[in-house]
């Protein structure tokens, strides 16, 4: 169950179980983020709708490291530049503490974030 898009389901690990080390010898990203959710007890986990799919492995995960109750998943719609493609800090679009470090309050950065996933209108 998805807490923005509603029931889900899902293939566990579709393309093998995940790597727990990539290849530069690092802790993965679905590995690590299991263990810091754990470690960091987070019941709320809110990310993009381009992550949905990993769900199903990472509550697999979870449950195999001794989490009863996977956490709620909320997936939002992506924010997208003008020309379709998402905004992401890896291909250097601003992130949130750029904004607040420019000064914006995190109200503000919310409602803007807000607006642009199509969730809520516009403030005029």
């Amino acid at each position: 169950m998805d807490a923005a898009v509603g029931p889900c389901t899902g293939d566990v690990a579709p393309a093998g179980d995940p790597p727990l080390i990539d290849r530069d010898g690092n802790r993965s990203y679905p590995f690590s983020v299991v263990v810091d959710d754990l470690r960091q007890d987070v019941d709320l986990v809110i990310r993009g709708r381009d992550l949905i799919e990993a769900t199903p492995t990472q509550i697999r995960l979870g449950r195999l490291l001794g989490r009863a109750t996977p956490a709620t998943f909320l997936h939002h719609p992506l924010i997208r530049r003008p020309d379709g493609r998402k905004l992401s800090k890896s291909s250097g679009d601003t992130g949130v503490r750029e904004l607040r470090d420019a000064g914006q309050a995190a109200e503000e950065v919310i409602a803007v974030a807000d607006c642009a996933t199509g969730w809520t209108e516009p403030i005029a």
